[in-house]
């Protein structure tokens, strides 16, 4: 094996990743972006996937740039892990919003708050994309081109339950109906309905251009990838949110939390975390609280202004 070439300042090996203004480390360039940009040529609808502990911080900044005049269903997923109650007030609000945009000439969107652990909620799910593509079905008919069905595909930055909705709403018995141009090989068409096919593969917004307040939201639900973000400091955030949104929350979890100066050492002391020296093992409690809280043993939470 050829020996590593000596860096600028004459060391050898790898040399270390640069950091952003955000303190989050740069990777190198994906392509995760330039595939979800020919995907998107090739759909009549986008189906953006956000989490609805997080119904603004999992929105890609980069989203509107990416999917252009590309009618948009905004799901807000994992329902049964969100406040029920903020998080459908919250689609409301954004579904009146997207209407008066609509109205003056704006991007077709609508927003639904999904539970995908039940089959009630596909009608609906059918109804919105079918009535965001109504104008582009009406477009083909005025050319006089053969009606065919609307393609969609599923996006969304990793983590969020883009996969479990394709899942959820194709099952097994939908059949597939042939390779898609331009992307991986294998990606192929699903006909969910006479007039809607559904891409099988989600496409991927890397969680990068987000500032330095969402990245930290988004680790306590482990919506970036680990090496981006250090334990401890995480559950520092989570503790920080929890006592800004849910701190009744906090006080049944482990009484006395929710006033704590130092809420990790308080649960290492309760829970008796100790390190192999016989200190409070902080590192444990940051641990068992993220588990803990992305597990839903908390209640249903959404962690954003909104």
């Amino acid at each position: 094996m050829p020996k590593p070439k000596p860096n600028k300042d004459g060391k050898g090996g790898m040399k270390p990743q640069p950091k952003s203004s955000t303190g989050v480390k740069k990777r190198p360039p994906s392509t995760a972006f330039q595939r979800l940009t020919e995907i998107v040529k090739w759909v009549d609808l986008v189906i953006e996937v956000l989490d609805g502990r997080l119904p603004v911080s999992t929105r890609h900044p980069k989203s509107n740039e990416i999917f252009g005049s590309k009618p948009r269903l905004i799901i807000y997923s994992k329902l049964d892990m969100s406040d029920s109650r903020r998080l459908k007030a919250y689609v409301k609000s954004v579904n009146e919003e997207f209407a008066l945009s609509a109205e003056n000439g704006g991007v077709q969107q609508q927003a639904v708050a999904l539970c995908l652990k039940g089959l009630s909620s596909k009608a609906s799910f059918v109804e919105a994309c079918l009535a965001l593509t109504k104008a582009k079905r009406e477009s083909l008919n005025k050319k006089g081109l053969l009606p065919r069905p609307m393609r969609a595909c599923v996006v969304g930055i990793p983590n969020v339950g883009k996969s479990s909705l394709i899942n959820w709403f194709i099952g097994k018995k939908h059949a597939r109906t042939g390779d898609m141009p331009g992307v991986t090989k294998g990606t192929q068409w699903i006909r969910v309905h006479p007039q809607l096919e559904l891409l099988d593969t989600p496409g991927i917004l890397p969680p990068t251009f987000f500032q330095k307040e969402t990245m930290s939201r988004l680790s306590v639900l482990n919506l970036v990838p680990p090496d981006t973000y250090e334990n401890l400091e995480c559950a520092r955030e989570a503790l920080q949110l929890f006592k800004q949104y849910y701190p009744e929350a906090l006080d049944k979890y482990l009484e006395g939390l929710a006033e704590s100066g130092d809420g990790l050492n308080l649960l290492a002391e309760k829970r008796n975390f100790l390190t192999h020296g016989g200190k409070l093992d902080d590192y444990r409690a940051a641990n068992i609280l993220l588990r803990d809280i992305r597990e839903g043993k908390l209640g249903g939470i959404t962690l954003d202004e909104l």
